[in-house]
């Protein structure tokens, strides 16, 4: 398809979006800030904050567009290695790591979480803070809670993003991030800052869009509070021997260390592992390969995806490593 089709189908897809939208009814829209805006104030959110932030305000419709235009392409873990954990990427955290290495020691010991793998996500959902998003947040959750796909979540991520901005913790103007809402240096949705955040310069705010010691006390705060286990590591790049077989799947149950070492599988490198911890196989097709442990699934609480996991702790080896 050459680049005129292609901008010609960008902007009929465009245009369907903003015709079959509800925003095209000023009134209704009126109608539904006026309600979000009874409900903001029965909970105490102030009542000239909340009309100086939707004053003039509209939904977005490049927010719409993308909500419902999401790629489900299939790349395999190399390819997705190349995109989100390359060089690059891991370069620009071992300088990170040399810059901010007594804050990540105190907060490894403070949360008892591997303080590589808190740096590496936060090159993963932020690049160290160089990208955080150009997405007005209320604007953002307003314009999804007004969509009627899933309006109960977003309005509940928006009411709580109201009371950030009503209790100062970043101001509107600062207050950004991606297209569904997610912002700050860990990509918080309002509802992970309000049960994750932390104030750890103790100035009174938690705040994670401008303050690089809340924002990674607060990725390390998550990781602790759904598990982290201190002693343990999330995963030890693995050899499999030729008779190896998931019958095509990328995890494998769970066995202890030693099991799997009888049945073949080395170590990439050495490792005093104790061969009674219980540890799955994680074999993407074309590799690499890792036997994966408990702190695999605290991680993936962050993301779902196998595949993210696998990136983050990827990237951490390599960052810290000599």
């Amino acid at each position: 398809m050459n680049m005129i089709k292609k901008r010609i189908l960008t902007f009929f897809s465009l245009t369907f979006f903003v015709i079959s939208s509800p925003v095209l009814s000023q009134s209704h829209w009126e109608q539904w800030v006026e309600n979000l805006r009874k409900e903001a104030l029965s909970q105490g959110i102030s009542p000239a904050l909340f009309d100086r932030v939707f004053q003039h305000m509209l939904p977005l419709q490049q927010t719409l567009f993308l909500d419902r235009t999401q790629p489900e392409k299939r790349i395999s873990f190399k390819q997705y290695l190349k995109t989100r954990g390359d060089s690059y990427r891991i370069q620009l955290g071992r300088s990170q790591y040399k810059r901010y290495k007594p804050l990540l020691n105190s907060l490894e010991q403070r949360y008892g979480v591997n303080s590589c793998i808190i740096l590496s996500l936060w090159g993963m959902e932020s690049s160290y803070g160089r990208y955080l998003g150009t997405f007005p947040v209320i604007q953002t959750l307003a314009t999804l809670a007004y969509d009627t796909r899933r309006a109960a979540f977003f309005r509940n991520e928006l009411l709580i993003a109201l009371h950030i901005l009503d209790e100062g913790h970043i101001d509107n103007e600062h207050f950004k991030g991606e297209w569904a809402g997610a912002s700050g240096h860990p990509q918080f949705l309002p509802s992970s800052w309000k049960k994750y955040a932390v104030d750890y310069d103790g100035d009174g705010y938690k705040n994670i869009w401008t303050d690089i010691p809340d924002g990674l006390a607060s990725i390390a705060n998550y990781l602790s509070l759904n598990g982290w286990q201190a002693r343990e590591p999330w995963a030890l790049e693995i050899s499999l021997p030729p008779s190896f077989s998931l019958s095509g799947n990328e995890v494998s149950d769970e066995k202890n260390v030693g099991d799997w070492l009888n049945m073949g599988i080395q170590f990439s490198s050495s490792s005093n592992i104790s061969s009674h911890l219980p540890a799955r196989i994680f074999t993407p097709a074309g590799g690499p390969y890792f036997m994966i442990f408990h702190n695999f699934d605290v991680i993936k609480e962050y993301n779902h995806s196998n595949f993210y996991a696998g990136t983050v702790g990827y990237m951490a080896n390599r960052m810290c490593s000599s």
